[in-house]
């Protein structure tokens, strides 16, 4: 996609949740300004990444659509740590981007302030007022660690990331930018 730093990093857009408070519906599907909520997230990281997988459990045709590569958990609903576990595999790059597909204004140096972050932790994450957000850079080699929490039967992804090396980093100068589509009116 380009050939700057982040061309040697995936990102995993997580879009297979069960859209409990937008009726059921597939949340990364939805319209939003003219254009489903996933294509907005692709939009806001494709400049900072060169590989996109995108998590998914249903409408998987639809999502091939915007990626090549779209991966089901096959776990029920076992949540966020089980899309990442399913979706590691099929990422090219060491380093990998993880975000949700609700949050279509992603900030244009996501990957760079992360990535500077980073350092010799395992997890950079995203911290807004003191509350950590499902948007962070992690290494490919947690996939281990990943999968051996999920088999103890610990399904929390930021109990996981609490397990792990991580640094936050805080983005409170720009909360506009991690607003997520909640609801159905969040979408008007």
């Amino acid at each position: 996609m380009n050939g700057n730093i982040h061309s040697m990093i995936s990102c995993i857009i997580l879009a297979g949740g069960e859209g409990k408070r937008v009726d059921y519906s597939d949340k990364g599907l939805i319209n939003f300004h003219n254009k489903p909520l996933v294509a907005h997230v692709i939009a806001s990281i494709e400049s900072q990444v060169d590989d996109i997988v995108i998590s998914a459990n249903r409408n998987i045709d639809q999502y091939k659509r915007f990626s090549p590569t779209v991966i089901s958990d096959l776990s029920g609903r076992h949540g966020p740590l089980a899309g990442i576990a399913a979706a590691l595999p099929a990422c090219q790059h060491d380093l990998v981007l993880i975000v949700p597909c609700d949050m279509p204004s992603l900030p244009d140096d996501l990957v760079s302030k992360l990535l500077t972050s980073l350092g010799d932790n395992e997890i950079a994450i995203v911290d807004i007022e003191n509350h950590f957000q499902l948007v962070f850079l992690m290494r490919r080699s947690l996939l281990a660690c990943v999968q051996q929490h999920m088999s103890s039967e610990k399904y929390k992804l930021m109990q996981w990331v609490k397990s792990c090396s991580y640094v936050a980093i805080n983005f409170d100068d720009s909360t506009d930018c991690f607003i997520n589509m909640n609801s159905k009116t969040d979408l008007i």
